[in-house]
């Protein structure tokens, strides 16, 4: 190794170190909760089954209408967000709302079946968690500049791991258990952390995209993509005329017939409008939605961005929490990011153990 590759190296070393020193404990918890979240989904399922199954009990399902009338007469006084649907005949309706409360209602008789605090709730925690620390904006500052860190110390990581001779390259891919204290310590940090970096840096890249509009910015650039805006307001005059929900949901069935989950944003406002967002069950790499607008008063459709027409930056966007969980690879794409993200709980505590060992050996 050359004086000056090895002077580039001690630079990078310290970086790597104090970076590592700093952002070490944001890191773990990160990691650590991002393992519980790579499987939401399942986690969810299993923990509110009692919520979230239905009995088939008509060959019918009961109207929105109907559904969002027992949601409202359940909690008088409150505003629906949102309402989310199932082609899944045994699962049932989960309206949404502004106050946090998911309630859960049975499909084919309308009738309550529990309700939900989205806020305190142990996934929703989980992720808050994940996201700010549990401290809200200040929080998600925190967690963004370490994964900025984190992308960085990848980087130097990659750097320190790389072999200054060929003839050391075949060791850098394994570590011996029967290795001493120190080196097996050292060989967690940089055996492990080389296999899970390649994971990792696509968790923490998606994971800046939510971070920084910066990062969503520069995703539209590199793909020559223009972010589709979709703000509209009611053109109606007529404001006096009922919503039907169960109107605007059969012409989005009837639009794209064969999605497995359907989500309706109903209006903040007086002036907003409805959209609906229908997801299909597969797309391939991109996750597949359509999009229509309806207005609020007249139930007729705005607008619609279908998916086949949408640029790749928006595919992206739609697609990035797949990618920042791996589902975009199925079950084998969780259970990848599940161990890298492991791994990278791990990887401050093994570095620090490593440098606290050194730091040691020289006072003795």
């Amino acid at each position: 190794m050359s004086k000056k590759t090895s002077r580039l190296k001690s630079a990078v070393r310290f970086l790597h170190l104090w970076l590592g020193l700093i952002s070490g404990l944001v890191v773990f918890i990160v990691a650590i909760t991002g393992c519980i979240y790579a499987f939401e989904e399942e986690a969810r399922s299993l923990i509110h089954k009692d919520l979230q199954q239905v009995t088939v009990s008509s060959e019918e399902k009961c109207s929105l209408d109907s559904v969002l009338k027992s949601a409202r007469l359940y909690a008088p006084g409150q505003k629906v967000k949102n309402i989310k649907t199932f082609s899944d005949p045994t699962r049932s309706v989960i309206v949404n709302l502004r106050n946090n409360t998911s309630i859960y209602v049975d499909p084919y008789t309308a009738k309550v079946i529990g309700t939900l605090d989205t806020e305190r709730e142990f996934l929703a925690v989980v992720l808050k968690i994940h996201r700010s620390l549990y401290l809200g904006e200040p929080g998600k500052m925190i967690t963004g500049a370490s994964a900025l860190i984190f992308l960085t110390m990848l980087i130097t990581g990659m750097i320190l791991w790389w072999p200054g001779r060929k003839k050391n390259l075949k060791q850098k891919f394994r570590f011996s258990l029967k290795a001493s204290r120190k080196r097996l310590t050292y060989d967690l940090h940089s055996v492990l952390g080389f296999y899970a970096s390649w994971i990792i840096l696509f968790t923490v890249l998606t994971g800046l995209i939510w971070s920084y509009k910066w990062m969503e910015s520069g995703m539209y650039a590199i793909t020559g993509s223009v972010k589709e805006m979709a703000k509209m307001k009611s053109p109606s005059k007529d404001t006096t005329a009922t919503l039907s929900i169960e109107n605007i949901f059969q012409q989005s069935i009837a639009l794209s017939p064969n999605t497995s989950e359907q989500f309706i944003l109903l209006p903040e406002d007086a002036k907003g409008i409805v959209k609906v967002n229908m997801r299909y069950a597969s797309g391939g790499f991109f996750t597949k939605n359509d999009q229509f607008f309806f207005d609020r008063y007249s139930g007729k459709k705005l607008k619609e961005l279908r998916f086949e027409n949408s640029s790749t930056g928006d595919k992206m966007k739609a697609t990035n929490y797949n990618i920042h969980t791996g589902k975009v690879l199925g079950f084998p794409g969780q259970l990848l990011v599940f161990f890298a993200s492991l791994i990278s709980a791990s990887l401050p505590i093994t570095g620090f153990m490593f440098w606290w060992g050194k730091r040691k050996e020289k006072k003795d």
